[in-house]
């Protein structure tokens, strides 16, 4: 599996893409979305609402870091994942939105808040 993270990792460099900076984990609620280095998911906090018309995730991470570092990194990070910022902290994707909240002192650490919404 390293291996293949490795070659995939190398190839997207020589092609000229960006890989996510310094992702290192992902949501387990919203499995293509990337965590930055350091913060870590509070899995026990989060939900998953399922229904005939939509999809709702809220999702929590936290850890060292500022509010300013995390918004950079999924500045840097979502567009190559096909996300377009409609409003700061606020992406769209096809059906998809997303917000993002960082609550935090200026220097950690900061717990991030993400809201999934989808429509069927």
């Amino acid at each position: 599996m390293r291996r293949l993270l490795a070659a995939l990792a190398f190839s997207l460099l020589a092609s000229g893409l960006a890989l996510p900076a310094l992702a290192t984990d992902y949501l387990s609620g919203i499995s293509d979305l990337p965590l930055p280095s350091g913060l870590a998911e509070q899995k026990d906090k989060s939900t998953v609402f399922d229904s005939a018309v939509g999809r709702v995730v809220t999702a929590y991470a936290s850890g060292p870091g500022t509010a300013d570092s995390v918004h950079d990194f999924y500045n840097d990070t979502l567009p190559q994942l096909g996300w377009t910022e409609t409003d700061e902290g606020n992406w769209r994707r096809g059906n998809q939105t997303l917000k993002i909240d960082v609550l935090g002192p200026e220097a950690g650490p900061v717990t991030a808040t993400f809201t999934l919404s989808s429509e069927n």
